[in-house]
């Protein structure tokens, strides 16, 4: 096995998504699924080569969907789920929570059983077979119904367990056997600040720290093996975990002032926190989310870093003790792609081939291939004919000017803002209809209630007549 030092990413020729691709999952190393802030549901045969998208789901459909996770038990039976608008008094979100192939992708459907407390989105999924499969939401932590949602019949029926007690956001999950699993996310702490500097936009996020809960009795009963790590940071949760085998395991924390990792050694039973620094000891990215190790030493993480702005694959050679930034060419927009890693997924046994997702798909290159943001500028999928989404910050007035060109007359088009975290905030253009040509709207900076938002990242993301997407992050001004 190649040393990862010597590993180099290469963006495959899939769509580009100007938020993010969430999730990938790869069955070996030419076929894979892609799921993204577009709302595409989409494949790939040949290792990324072409990609055909299999499922649009609509942003304007009803909860507000936007794509967040995917599991698969085989290549027949897959899974996506989904980060909703949460209404108490309205349950349309919870017929998009969840989406369900069993027939290898070729279509597609709604799970509209989902239990009437379920979480507002379902943040992370395993399928341990055909009949189990489990998901975990959600990452707000001012929504009600942190928990699980679990079928033991495929489908059928699903039971939901409330987490409240041990969390007040979960994100990632992952399952060894039917029994045996882990949540992460993050409980509050009373002892921590209620706004954290640099988290005045997201106030909610300033007094957790992280827990990884373990069950070995499929969900019924669980414990936080997080307790007692020291020097977990306030303004601190798991987002995504990784098991190499059965004692090797690693835990990204998003932060949005510092960036560190958990390891475990022991089979999840005791973790270790760790720093991302540089040789020198000094902290370089933050606000971390995918995690991927190859072996016990050498591995990369990914998130928006600084600023939500996504310059950073950083790599470690030591296991974790020290960290260099791969593949990072920052200042051009047209040749850096801001790749913002969200997940990571690795073949072979020893590993040998690898797939990582942010604004596209990425994969192993061979031995000098271009890196990342080379091979974006030259590989970058076109977005559907004649969708042009552009904007323009207005600092004076605290606004958003938001462009787009229909390339044809257009019965519905609708035009949306979510927050970087995939929540639904604002409709700016709510099923339309509209001419051939360019179109301008001017976002004030509200949510639907014109309560004011905080300056920050947001996702606008549009489609037109049900059935192409595009989304493009949008800064608002402080």
């Amino acid at each position: 096995m190649s040393p990862a030092s010597e590993w180099k990413w290469v963006a495959t020729n899939s769509p580009t998504a100007n938020s993010r691709t969430d999730d990938i999952w790869f069955f070996d190393e030419q076929k894979g699924w892609l799921v993204n802030s577009n709302g595409q549901v989409s494949q790939t045969l040949d290792g990324g080569e072409t990609w055909t998208m299999k499922k649009f789901i609509d942003p304007n459909s009803k909860g507000f969907p936007y794509l967040r996770c995917m599991g698969w038990a085989n290549e027949r039976i897959g899974w996506v789920g989904a980060v909703t608008a949460f209404d108490a008094g309205n349950k349309d979100y919870l017929q998009v929570l969840l989406h369900r192939t069993t027939d290898g992708g070729a279509s597609w459907e709604n799970m509209s059983n989902m239990p009437d407390n379920s979480p507002a989105g379902i943040c992370g999924m395993f399928a341990v077979n055909e009949r189990i499969v489990y998901g975990a939401g959600t990452n707000d932590p001012d929504l009600p119904g942190p928990g699980l949602v679990k079928t033991t019949d495929g489908g059928l029926t699903w039971t939901h367990t409330d987490l409240s007690q041990h969390a007040d956001n979960l994100i990632d999950v992952y399952f060894s056997d039917e029994n045996t699993g882990w949540i992460v996310g993050g409980k509050k702490q009373s002892s921590c600040p209620a706004i954290k500097p640099g988290y005045e936009t997201h106030p909610q996020y300033s007094q957790l720290k992280p827990v990884v809960l373990k069950t070995t009795d499929g969900g019924a009963t669980w414990v936080n093996k997080a307790a007692g790590v020291d020097g977990l940071d306030c303004g601190e949760w798991g987002w995504k975990i990784q098991f190499l085998d059965a004692r090797t395991g690693f835990v990204a924390l998003e932060n949005f002032t510092t960036a560190a990792i958990l390891k475990t050694s022991d089979g999840g039973e005791t973790w270790v926190r760790l720093p991302i620094v540089d040789a020198a000891g000094r902290s370089i990215n933050m606000d971390l989310e995918g995690v991927g190790f190859i072996d016990g030493q050498s591995g990369w993480v990914g998130g928006w870093a600084d600023n939500f702005e996504g310059l950073f694959n950083s790599l470690t050679v030591d296991g974790g003790k020290s960290w260099t930034a791969q593949n990072n060419v920052p200042g051009n927009p047209a040749t850096d792609p801001r790749i913002r890693i969200n997940r990571y997924r690795f073949l072979g046994s020893p590993i040998s081939k690898g797939y990582c997702s942010g604004a596209q798909v990425y994969k192993r290159a061979a031995p000098g291939a271009p890196t990342i943001a080379m091979a974006a500028a030259r590989r970058a999928t076109p977005q559907p004919a004649g969708l042009a989404l552009s904007h323009t910050a207005n600092f004076s007035s605290r606004s958003v000017e938001i462009t787009y060109v229909l390339p044809q007359d257009a019965a519905s088009v609708f035009v949306g803002i979510w927050n970087h975290f995939a929540f639904h905030v604002r409709t700016l253009v709510d099923g339309r209809s509209l001419k051939a040509g360019r179109h301008t709207i001017t976002w004030d900076g509200t949510d639907d209630s014109g309560k004011p938002l905080g300056g920050d990242l947001y996702i606008c993301r549009m489609s037109v007549d049900g059935r192409t997407g595009e989304s493009q992050t949008v800064r608002l001004p402080k």
